[in-house]
């Protein structure tokens, strides 16, 4: 599923604790626990309702975050299936709450790829979407924030996603690539075979380590996100 987001200005202090979002239940019973760091809080304008950004692990969210993560999904991507992942899930995700309320969300992949004969370390942004009536302050553009400076911490080589609209990643240091590109096609949770496409006019690639992109065919080694 090709990315997309909504860019706005919405400034975001910096914190560092774990955060625990009450009123979120996995499916055990116990608390969800955010252990990523809250990465961000803020108040909305004219209002007092603090908008938290936490980084979560896939398998660390509950069935209520699961289910919100749905519905914004579907709200945002029409035709999303009925789960709250495209094809399937990704490793971690940002997760942006004001009061219990899902308002955006970002996937991310960590994947090894090839481009050519190099070997790169990635994150892959997936289905990055804000709620319609959050939009214009900047969330799509701080999650992508937060999410270079973590690709920068942990000596990830690019982070790359796949969009139709690059208005906001271009904005946010993404460069457009013409390489060929290869991936697995999955549907369904069914494999079908292997696709490979001459330039798929959407690939995005912004630099987090020493490594130039390089020239040659993008193998993802997986599906496409």
């Amino acid at each position: 599923m090709f990315s997309q987001a909504v860019f706005a200005n919405t400034r975001i202090r910096r914190c560092h604790r774990e955060h625990v979002l009450a009123g979120t239940v996995a499916e055990h019973g116990r608390p969800a626990c955010l252990t990523g760091r809250v990465h961000g809080v803020d108040h909305k304008p004219g209002g007092s309702e603090a908008t938290v950004i936490s980084r979560v692990a896939e398998a660390e969210i509950g069935g209520d975050l699961r289910r919100q993560a749905q519905e914004l999904l579907q709200a945002c991507f029409p035709g999303y299936p009925s789960r709250s992942y495209f094809k399937l899930p990704p490793h971690f995700r940002y997760l942006v709450m004001t009061s219990g309320v899902l308002v955006a969300q970002m996937g991310v992949e960590l994947r090894v790829i090839r481009v050519g004969s190099t070997v790169l370390r990635t994150f892959g942004v997936v289905d990055l979407c804000v709620r319609a009536s959050e939009r214009s302050r900047g969330l799509g553009r701080q999650l992508l924030a937060e999410l270079t400076g973590f690709a920068e911490s942990c000596g990830m080589d690019f982070i790359i996603l796949f969009a139709d609209d690059d208005r906001l990643y271009a904005r946010a240091g993404w460069a457009r690539v013409a390489n060929p590109c290869s991936w697995v096609k999955i549907h369904e949770h069914t494999t079908l075979g292997l696709a490979t496409a001459e330039d798929t006019g959407a690939l995005m690639v912004k630099r987090t380590g020493q490594k130039a992109w390089p020239a040659g065919e993008v193998d993802l080694l997986g599906h496409l996100f």
